[in-house]
C-alpha cells in the first residue's frame, strides 16, 4: 500500500511543498505518495477522521497549526514550548505533532543569528511568529527580540510563552515600526504576502531612512517582495521564505522517514539540491 501524505491548510493551491517533497522522495527512492488538501480552520479533526492506514503524515500550514497542536496525541519538545504544530506523524498511539518551522527558520538565517547579540525584530503575531521568536532565542539566547504586532493580545501570548522558556522579548505596536526597523539587525517578517506593501512604498521615498541588517520574508509567493526590494535598493541582504520551506521540509522528511527531527536523511544534501532544482533555483 502506498503511503500518503499531504499538507494541509487555506489557502493551499500556491503551496510548493507538494514539488519540493516529490523531489525528495525520487532522491531517496520513496514511493510516497504527497498531495495538497484544501481544509479551512476548524475542519482539521473532521480531516483526521476520515484518514485511513495508508496516511502516514502531514505538513501544516496556516490557519491549522495551533488546532493541528490541540489535536496532537503528542508534541515533539519544540512543538510544546511553542505551542505551534506545522508536521503529524502518524503513530500507533495518535498523531504526534512537530514544529519544523523553527529548524526551517534557523537553518536559513544560519549564522546571522548565531553569535554576538544581535537585534531581531519579528513582524507578526500568529503561529509562525512564535516559531521565529523560539527560532532566534534557542539558537541564541542573548538575542535581543522584539515583536512588532498589530494583535497585541496575540504578541501577549507569544510573550508568555518566551517567559516560561525563560526568555525575555520586548512587544511594540506597528506605530514603532520605522524606529524599530532602524535599529534591527535581523528583521524577520512572518506577515502575509503583500502586507508590508505600503509600507515598503513609503521607504522607497525616505533616502533619509537607513536600515542596517538583514531582512528575512517568510512569505515567499512573490518574491522579491515590495519590502523585501527596499532592502536590495539600499544594498542590503534579503533572504526568502523559500530557504525556509526547504529546511522545514527536510526536517519533516527526517520525521516521516524515522520519527527524529534530528536523525538526519541518507545524502541529505542531496535532498536539499533536488528540491532547489524542483523550484528552478540551480
Amino acid at each position: 500500500m502506498t503511503k500518503q501524505y499531504a499538507v494541509v491548510g487555506s489557502p493551499i493551491s500556491h503551496s510548493k511543498s507538494p514539488i519540493i517533497h516529490r523531489a525528495a522522495h525520487r532522491v531517496l527512492s520513496l514511493d510516497w505518495n504527497y498531495s495538497a488538501v484544501e481544509i479551512s480552520e476548524g475542519r482539521l479533526l473532521q480531516f483526521l477522521e476520515t484518514l485511513d492506514d495508508s496516511w502516514h503524515g502531514l505538513s501544516v500550514t496556516m490557519p491549522l497549526k495551533l488546532e493541528a497542536t490541540r489535536l496532537a496525541s503528542e508534541l515533539d519538545p519544540v512543538a510544546q514550548v511553542t505551542r505551534v504544530t506545522n508536521t503529524l506523524c502518524r503513530t500507533q498511539q495518535g498523531w504526534k505533532g512537530f514544529n519544523t518551522d523553527v529548524f526551517g527558520i534557523q537553518s536559513a538565517l544560519k549564522d546571522s543569528i548565531s553569535s554576538g547579540a544581535p537585534r531581531v525584530m519579528i513582524l507578526g503575531s500568529g503561529a509562525t511568529a512564535t516559531s521565529a521568536v523560539f527560532a532566534v532565542l534557542l539558537s541564541n539566547p542573548a538575542s535581543k527580540v522584539t515583536v512588532v504586532a498589530r494583535d497585541a493580545m496575540k504578541a501577549k501570548q507569544t510573550r508568555s510563552l518566551a517567559l516560561d522558556a525563560g526568555f525575555s522579548i520586548d512587544i511594540r505596536s506597528f506605530k514603532a515600526l520605522y524606529r524599530s526597523l532602524a535599529a534591527a539587525d535581523i528583521v524577520i517578517s512572518t506577515l502575509p504576502a503583500g502586507a508590508l506593501d505600503s509600507y515598503a512604498t513609503k521607504l522607497g521615498r525616505n533616502w533619509f531612512f537607513k536600515p542596517r541588517g538583514l531582512f528575512f520574508d517568510i512569505a515567499y509567493s512573490s518574491w522579491p517582495s515590495a519590502f523585501a526590494s527596499a532592502w536590495v535598493a539600499r544594498s542590503l541582504p534579503a533572504v526568502s521564505g523559500i530557504e525556509m520551506l526547504i529546511f522545514q521540509a527536510i526536517a519533516q522528511l527526517r520525521v516521516f522517514t524515522s520519527g527524529d527531527v534530528d536523525a538526519a536523511l541518507p545524502n541529505e544534501r542531496a535532498v536539499e539540491l533536488a528540491m532547489r532544482d524542483s523550484l528552478g533555483l540551480i
